[in-house]
């Protein structure tokens, strides 16, 4: 089984003073491109307080933190007909 890592981050966003959302992202192909995977619905008073949110929510996305954030290559794991 080949697996690939997942180039996850945390980015916190701040809209309106002591108004903090935290954003999970995923990289593409393309280095420079990054998308929303998910995103807090509840605003955190602090900047600390929605990053651990935030880093709460990416570890949802790693089955085994010893490894981290890995997934089957495309093609991996499907049998043959």
């Amino acid at each position: 089984m080949s697996e690939q890592y997942r180039r996850l981050a945390v980015f916190v966003d701040n809209p309106g003073e002591g108004n903090f959302i935290w954003i999970v992202l995923e990289s593409t192909g393309d280095p420079a491109v990054w998308l929303d995977l998910e995103t807090g619905y509840d605003s955190h008073p602090t900047w600390i307080e929605a990053f651990d949110a935030g880093n709460a929510a990416l570890r949802a996305y790693v089955d085994d933190e010893n490894i981290g954030p890995v997934e089957e290559e495309p093609g991996e794991g499907e049998e043959d007909a």
